[in-house]
């Protein structure tokens, strides 16, 4: 499954925290703008941790 974070699309913490080997986690260009972001990039090392892959879009 892939996972996009940005400033207006994010998944529940819980299903990030769950993600695993096969997962995607897409941070888009505009997450940072987030006020909860810290939570979320917390919540992608829990899921790479757990064997997901991690993508974050610059431009």
């Amino acid at each position: 499954m892939t996972y996009r974070i940005g400033a207006g699309i994010a998944p529940a913490l819980g299903d990030l925290r769950a993600a695993g080997p096969g997962d995607l986690v897409l941070f888009l260009q505009d997450a940072r703008q987030r006020g909860d972001f810290a939570r979320y990039w917390e919540a992608a090392a829990v899921a790479v941790f757990r064997g997901a892959a991690l993508t974050v879009v610059t431009a």
